[in-house]
C-alpha cells in the first residue's frame, strides 16, 4: 500500500491571491447592490437611472473600504460591551450595527450626489437609507454568518 504524497505548501502567489481576491470581489458586489437600491430610492427607474447609478457606484467603491475598516473595532466593542450575550446574538448585533453604519454613510454620499443641497436633502437621505436598509441587513447577516467565516479560513490557510 502506497502512502499518499504530502501536499506541497501553497506558493507565495497562491497565498497572496487568497488574501487579496475575496475583498476585491466582495466589495464591488456590495457596492453594486446597495448603490442600485439607493439610486432607485432617489431617482426611480427612469432615463437618469443608469448614469446616476454609475456615479453612485463609483462613490460607493471609494467610501465602502473606509466604512469596512471601522467594522473590526465595532466587532471588538460589541464583544467587550456584551460578553454575556451568546456569540450568535453578538453576531446579530454586529450585523445590524454594520448595516446601519454602511447604509447611513452610503445614503449620505448618494444623496449628496443626487439631490439638491436644500431642505429636501433630509427627505432624499431618508428614502435612500430606509429603502436600502433591508438589503443592507440581509447583506450584513450573510457576510457575518457565511462570508466572514470562509474568508477567515481562507486567510488562515494562505
Amino acid at each position: 500500500m502506497k502512502n499518499p504524497r504530502p501536499a506541497a505548501p501553497p506558493s507565495v502567489l497562491t497565498r497572496t491571491l487568497r488574501k487579496i481576491l475575496p475583498p476585491l470581489i466582495l466589495m464591488p458586489s456590495v457596492a453594486f447592490i446597495l448603490s442600485a437600491f439607493m439610486t432607485w430610492a432617489n431617482v426611480g427607474f427612469g432615463d437618469a437611472y443608469l448614469s446616476t447609478w454609475g456615479r453612485n457606484f463609483l462613490s460607493s467603491l471609494v467610501i465602502l473600504p473606509l466604512i469596512l475598516a471601522s467594522l473590526g473595532p465595532l466587532e471588538r466593542l460589541v464583544n467587550r460591551l456584551f460578553p454575556f450575550l451568546h456569540p450568535f446574538a453578538r453576531k446579530i448585533v454586529v450585523s445590524l450595527l454594520t448595516a446601519f453604519a454602511i447604509e447611513s454613510v452610503l445614503a449620505l454620499a448618494v444623496t449628496a450626489i443626487n439631490s439638491p443641497w436644500d431642505s429636501s436633502m433630509g427627505r432624499y437621505w431618508w428614502l435612500a437609507f430606509s429603502r436600502s436598509l433591508p438589503v443592507g441587513v440581509l447583506i450584513g447577516l450573510f457576510m457575518a454568518f457565511y462570508v466572514k467565516p470562509r474568508l477567515d479560513r481562507m486567510m488562515q490557510a494562505g
